[in-house]
């Protein structure tokens, strides 16, 4: 799984085809409320950040229309967020749910796109349209066709998903369009039965409150704290006056082939960490050396998906959790810190990011828009993950604005990723070119060399 934004995303030219959900039905009130991400997300909302995820891939031959319909919708009735609408009322948001069958997926148009830079405009206008939380359905469907390889996308608005989510979303589509092509009249899919992420949305309302004097909550209040009262922030000038945001900014870096990233992990390993802990370690590391402080304070994400039920499910199963990394002397030193941090961070994750904020209260200010985070995903545990490389297949994000510098690091059978999304200024692009430069160095020089102690910042 490739893992980009819409402006890096380059498909290569053919018939855009674009799918229309006709609905059927009224929906039901429903008494459970919308999750705390949702929230967020919801009320945070306008066409400057409109934030959706899509995934695609690509199948032989030409784009079978009634194939790719029929599994869209199969999707959408497997997946409860997928009928899930937000109604704005008074006293909040509110959920309302349709029932399974009471969206139809149909082509409504197809256009000849010569070149791949209009076929991705055209693709980024209609997924600003249509992927809208505020709106039902707020997701989406298109086949790029071609005579010999065709290209499948499917984008939904946050609300609907998170980033395991199109991996979900990828591997089942696949499925169910592979099973309608080999026997229309009665396709033979075996996938599992999954969780509803409304479900998870009525466990989360119902959380118990964690006492303030609880060291979990005294941890996040100090770690926010230290980091002047607000979210932690990535630790150089990025040629923003504070307030100010900018257009993002992606850069896509290659960091270790498969073969290096095996020895990397070996070299984790050996300080007694996993993947995650050296890759941030690494990050910290290479901030430091090019000017930046010894100490880096981040967010890190984490599904929550702890019941089998929800392992398949889509939803934004996520919350986060606070770590600072102390660089040391040599990498080995900050991967056996970043560890320690790491495992010390983990029952954070545990208490409600709702219940922190409320016990702050005034304490904390939310300062800019996006917050320094450093996110890693293990695409090679997922379940068929073969599938990923085979038809290759790509995580897609909205490009919006920016105001910090945010990470994400992938792992996949071809080796280690890192996307970087930050502002879109020549002070923010001088500062991620030397960052990302002393950080693929690094990295790449621990696993040439046979004693890791032995490097230094």
């Amino acid at each position: 799984m490739r893992v980009t934004s819409i402006t890096e995303y380059t498909p290569r030219a053919g018939a855009l085809i674009e799918f229309t959900a006709v609905v059927t039905g009224d929906p039901r009130p429903s008494p459970i409320p919308p999750s705390f991400n949702q929230l967020f997300h919801l009320g945070d909302l306008d066409e400057a950040e409109r934030v959706w995820i899509a995934g695609s891939f690509d199948v032989q031959g030409s784009i079978d229309i009634e194939a790719l319909g029929w599994a869209f919708e199969r999707l959408i009735d497997r997946h409860d967020t997928l009928r899930s609408a937000f109604v704005r009322r008074t006293s909040g948001v509110e959920r309302t749910l349709y029932e399974q069958g009471a969206v139809e997926m149909r082509q409504s148009t197809r256009s000849a796109v010569a070149s791949a830079s209009t076929l991705r405009d055209q693709l980024r206008s209609a997924l600003q349209l249509h992927c809208d939380a505020r709106q039902f359905p707020s997701y989406t469907c298109f086949g790029i066709d071609r005579p010999d390889t065709s290209t499948v996308l499917c984008a939904f608005d946050h609300a609907n998903v998170d980033a395991l989510s199109i991996a979900v979303v990828v591997h089942e589509i696949h499925t169910l369009y592979d099973a309608y092509r080999r026997c229309p009249s009665n396709p033979d899919v075996d996938l599992p039965p999954v969780g509803g992420f409304v479900e998870y949305c009525r466990i989360e309302a119902t959380e118990p409150r964690v006492d303030p004097a609880d060291e979990r909550m005294v941890r996040w209040a100090n770690f926010l704290t230290e980091c002047g009262g607000t979210t932690p922030r990535f630790p150089f000038d990025l040629g923003l006056a504070e307030g100010d945001a900018a257009p993002q900014a992606t850069a896509l870096t290659p960091v270790l082939d498969a073969r290096h990233t095996l020895e990397f992990e070996q070299l984790c390993a050996g300080s007694g960490a996993g993947m995650f802990a050296g890759v941030v370690a690494a990050i910290a590391q290479a901030g430091a050396a090019i000017g930046g402080p010894s100490r880096m304070p981040f967010l890190f994400p984490l599904h929550t998906r702890h019941q089998q039920k929800w392992s398949r499910a889509l939803g934004w199963f996520t919350t986060n959790a606070p770590m600072t990394v102390e660089v040391g002397t040599h990498l080995s030193d900050t991967i056996t810190a970043a560890h320690s941090a790491f495992r010390a961070a983990l029952p954070l994750s545990t208490v409600p990011i709702p219940q922190v904020l409320a016990n702050l209260g005034d304490a904390f200010t939310l300062s800019r828009r996006d917050v320094f985070m450093v996110s890693y995903i293990d695409y090679t545990r997922i379940d068929g993950h073969e599938l990923f490389e085979d038809s290759n297949a790509h995580h897609i994000s909205n490009a919006t604005v920016s105001d910090d510098a945010q990470f994400w690091v992938s792992r996949t059978a071809s080796g280690l990723a890192l996307r970087a999304r930050f502002p879109d200024t020549p002070t923010a692009r001088s500062v991620m070119a030397a960052f990302t430069a002393e950080l693929v160095a690094l990295m790449r020089a621990c696993t040439t060399k046979p004693d890791i102690a032995a490097l230094t910042p």
